[in-house]
C-alpha cells in the first residue's frame, strides 16, 4: 500500500472540488462554485448538511479530519460552532485559513496526519471526517485517534467508501473485466487506478458495513447508513439519474441504503 509521502504528495494539489471552479484558487468566486457543486447537485452531496449536523453543535468544539477545500468546516463554524481542522497538506490548510478570512470567521487550522491528531485527550464534542481515512493505509489509527480526543459522549461523523456500486462493483466489472485489468492488477490496484477526479490515486480503500462495525468496535450507539447510489449522465443537458428516473422514491432509498458508495458511520464514545 501507499505510505504517508506518497499519499500526501499526491493530495498537495488535488484537493477534492478544485476542477468545479474554473475561477482563480482562493478567491470569493472560487469558493462559491466549490459550494454550489458541493451542495445544490441533486446528484451529489445534497443529502450531506443534513446528514453531516451542520446545525447541530452550536458553542461545541468540532474538529474536522481532513479539511479539504474548507467547505464543510466553515458550515459549522457558520452555525455557531467552535471549530478546529487538519489537514497532511499545507495547500488544504491554506485554502481553508483563505476561506475563513473571506467570511470573516476563526477557525485553528493546522497542518498533520490523523494518526498523530495534535489535540488533547477528551477535547471534542463533534470529530467530522468525510472521505479522507480511506485514502491510507493507517485507516484504524486514525479512527483511534478520533476515539481519543472526543470528549466521553462525544460522537464522531465519519464518511468512507463502501463496497457497493459504483467504486465496486461497477469499477471491478467495467475495468476489471470488460477491459482486462483483472489479468495485470488486483482489484486495489483496479479501485486506485479509476477513483478520485484526477485519476491514479495511491490508495482508495473501500469497506463493508462489517468492515465499518469491526474498526468502531469501541464506539457505541453505532448507525451506518449508505448514500449515492450512481452519478447522473447528461441527457440534453439535464443531469438524469437512471436509477432515480426507473425506480419510485422509497425503492430508490433502500436500494441507495444497500448498495451506495458513501457510507457515514456515527458513533458515541462511551462516557464511562
Amino acid at each position: 500500500m501507499a505510505g504517508l509521502e506518497e499519499v500526501k504528495e499526491y493530495w498537495d494539489s488535488r484537493s477534492p472540488g478544485l476542477l468545479h471552479s474554473e475561477h482563480e484558487a482562493g478567491t470569493a468566486e472560487f469558493f462559491a462554485d466549490i459550494e454550489r457543486a458541493r451542495y445544490d447537485d441533486e446528484f451529489k452531496y445534497r443529502y450531506l448538511p443534513k446528514v453531516a449536523e451542520f446545525d447541530r453543535h452550536s458553542g461545541k468544539q468540532v474538529l474536522e479530519v481532513g479539511v479539504g477545500l474548507g467547505t464543510d468546516l466553515l458550515q459549522f463554524a457558520k452555525n455557531g460552532s467552535n471549530v478546529h481542522g487538519i489537514d497532511l497538506t499545507s495547500g488544504a490548510i491554506d485554502l481553508t485559513r483563505r476561506r475563513f478570512e473571506l467570511a470573516g470567521l476563526d477557525a485553528n487550522l493546522k497542518q498533520a496526519s490523523f494518526t498523530k491528531i495534535p489535540h488533547e485527550d477528551d477535547k471534542f464534542d463533534l470529530v467530522y471526517s468525510f472521505g479522507l481515512l480511506h485514502h491510507s493505509p493507517e485507516t484504524q489509527e486514525g479512527i483511534d485517534e478520533i476515539f481519543r480526543v472526543l470528549k466521553p459522549g462525544g460522537r464522531a461523523i465519519v464518511m468512507v467508501y463502501h463496497k457497493g456500486f459504483k467504486y465496486y462493483v461497477r469499477k471491478l466489472f467495467l475495468y476489471g473485466i470488460v477491459r482486462g485489468e483483472l489479468f495485470r492488477n488486483n482489484p486495489q490496484e483496479i479501485v486506485n487506478r479509476h477513483s478520485e477526479e484526477f485519476g491514479e490515486s495511491p490508495l482508495t480503500r473501500v469497506f463493508s458495513r462489517s468492515d465499518a462495525r469491526a474498526m468502531f468496535g469501541r464506539y457505541v450507539d453505532l448507525s451506518l447508513q449508505c448514500y449515492r447510489l450512481d452519478d447522473y449522465v447528461p441527457i440534453r443537458g439535464k443531469p438524469i439519474s437512471p436509477s432515480r428516473l426507473l425506480l419510485p422514491r422509497m425503492a430508490y432509498r433502500v436500494l441507495e441504503n444497500l448498495m451506495g458508495w458513501n457510507l457515514v458511520i456515527k458513533g458515541t464514545k462511551p462516557s464511562s
